[in-house]
């Protein structure tokens, strides 16, 4: 054995049958630090950090622990679903197939440039506009 504080890591999965279920387990362990390997993993070292200078020069955890994080563009209030933007996108090239050239693929602007050239008789093209 090396004078080494091992942390493991997994080296290999292996699969068994249980009750009919595939389940995957980690058939072999190995060190991130040498070449040491295991069937079991190596036995967790607990890890004290100095935080007496972290008022003056603060490590990573101490500038992590004030980081608020948001959903930001993924907020799914946002994001258009798939099968929403499919049938946007299909009421565009129906308008573009008559003729119409609206000014956006978004709905409402569709739908408008295909009111307007109803009324006008004629195909709405907003390049003109």
């Amino acid at each position: 054995m090396t004078n080494c504080d091992h942390i493991s890591k997994v080296l290999n999965w292996d699969y068994k049958l249980i009750e009919g279920q595939v389940k995957e387990y980690p058939s072999k362990y190995g060190c991130t630090k040498c070449d040491a390997t295991s069937k079991k993993p190596f036995p967790s070292v607990a890890v004290f950090i100095d935080h007496s200078n972290c008022a003056e020069e603060p490590c990573f955890g101490c500038k992590a622990k004030h980081l608020q994080i948001n959903t930001g563009d993924v907020n799914s209030k946002v994001i258009q679903s798939t099968r929403a933007h499919d049938k946007e996108l299909g009421s565009y090239f129906d308008a573009v197939r008559q003729g119409i050239e609206p000014i956006s693929t978004k709905k409402k602007d569709i739908d408008a440039a295909v009111r307007v050239s109803n009324e006008a008789g004629k195909a709405f093209d907003a390049n003109t506009l």
